[in-house]
This record gives structure tokens, C-alpha cells and sequence, in this order.
């Protein structure tokens, strides 16, 4: 947990001087069109219709529709996440829920939204992995909920995020102020060993850049990239 600067670990204190900050290696705009929008036009590109260069440019030149829709070949081609869990999520509203599973459903538009009162400091995301999957060097993340941008600035976005591999500080992650995907270099991790065990790592929210209407503080996705699968 964070008291006063320092990360206390099994008993030791460690200064927050003593985690490395990571800065986003890259920042990817996001459309303004819906994944039904992205659907409809892939489907008559497919067809040989002609599209119009704002629709081309949907069809095209997001890389966030290359990662979640588009099936490319990825790391997900031999990764796996076996269970992603929370500290706590937003209870349902009407028919939407907030689960920790959103963070890591390749849907842009459903999403993680911690429950605790206020804005969410010290809630956190933990993902598992089993030993033998292929490692990980990048994290990418959607801050804040991206499916427009009234829903982005209306909700709490993570400005700083602390990674634990393992359960043990490994870096924060410094997240823009904007509604972007935003890739990490993390530097390898896991073991793509089948004797290995099962392996995490844990997002916890240290700061945050508030919503305009609402405290709670959301993740649209957080998923990885990695090597190991070809």
C-alpha cells in the first residue's frame, strides 16, 4: 500500500524514488466512430465498395481496431490471461455492468469501473498468468472510458499506475491525460516456462485526473503484447 511516499513491502519501506517511472513509447489516436460503425464499413470494404477517405481511414489507420477487431496475428496467439480479478467494481446500472473482466474483453466500449468511494485510490486490477506462457514486454492500456469523448471526461482516468510482478513493485506506469491508447516497454516478464508457476501482475491506482461529473474511475482495456509466440 502507499503511506506518505513510501511502498511498504512485507515490512520494508521503500521510497518511491525506488520504482522506475515508465512513460508511454507510444500514444494512438482513437476514432470517433463506433465498433458497429467499424463493422459495417469493413464489411463493405470486403465487398469492394468504395469507401470514402474518412471511412477508409476508419477501416485503416487505428491501431486499436488492428488490436481488438481485427484478427492480426498477436501475442494472444499463444498468450493467455487465466483470470482477471479486481478489488472492487462499480455495481451494475441498468443493463451495464463494470467487472473486472471489461479491463480485458477486446470490447472498447464496456468497461472497468473501480467501486470503492471516491476516486478509487489503491484499487487495482490483478491479471494471472500461467507459467508456461509466452513473456511479456508491453502493456497497453485505454484510459479512462473511451467509448466517447463526453464518456472520457465526464469519468476519472489513472494518471499513475504501480505494477507489482509477482507482488512486488516493479515500475509505475505514467498515463497522458487523454483519450488514447497508450503502449508501455515494460521490459520482459513471465518465464514461458511449463515447470513454472502461476504468475501476476497487479495495477493499483495511485492518482488520478478527475472526471468532470463522476468520481469513479474507469479502464476501458489493459492488455498485453510480448514475445515467444513465432
Amino acid at each position: 500500500m502507499v503511506i506518505i511516499g513510501l511502498l511498504t513491502i512485507m515490512g520494508v519501506h521503500l521510497s518511491m524514488g525506488q520504482v522506475r517511472h515508465i512513460h508511454p513509447s507510444s500514444v494512438s489516436s482513437l476514432p470517433t466512430a463506433s465498433y458497429a460503425e467499424f463493422t459495417r464499413l469493413s464489411e463493405r470494404d470486403n465487398q469492394g465498395k468504395a469507401l470514402t477517405a474518412s471511412e477508409r481511414k476508419i477501416v485503416e489507420d487505428y491501431t486499436i481496431y488492428d488490436d481488438l477487431y481485427a484478427g492480426y496475428c498477436s501475442w494472444y496467439c499463444g498468450g493467455e490471461v487465466l483470470e482477471v480479478t479486481a478489488t472492487s467494481s462499480l455495481h451494475p446500472i441498468g443493463k451495464f455492468s463494470y467487472d473486472a473482466a471489461h479491463a480485458h474483453d477486446f470490447d472498447h466500449e464496456s468497461v472497468w469501473a473501480e467501486g470503492a468511494k471516491g476516486q478509487g485510490i489503491g484499487e487495482s486490477l490483478t491479471y494471472e498468468f500461467a507459467g508456461g506462457c509466452p513473456r511479456i514486454t508491453t502493456v497497453n492500456i485505454l484510459n479512462g472510458h473511451v467509448k466517447s469523448e463526453k464518456a472520457w471526461r465526464e469519468n476519472s482516468r489513472v494518471k499513475e499506475l504501480l505494477v507489482y510482478y509477482n507482488g512486488t513493485p516493479y515500475a509505475i506506469l505514467d498515463l497522458e491525460n487523454s483519450r488514447t491508447l497508450q503502449s508501455f516497454d515494460v521490459g520482459v516478464l513471465g518465464f514461458h516456462d511449463p515447470d513454472a508457476k502461476n504468475w501476476t501482475l497487479k495495477f493499483e491506482i495511485l492518482s488520478v485526473y478527475p472526471g468532470t461529473k463522476y468520481e469513479d474511475t474507469v479502464i476501458s482495456e489493459l492488455y498485453f503484447d510480448g514475445i515467444d509466440v513465432h
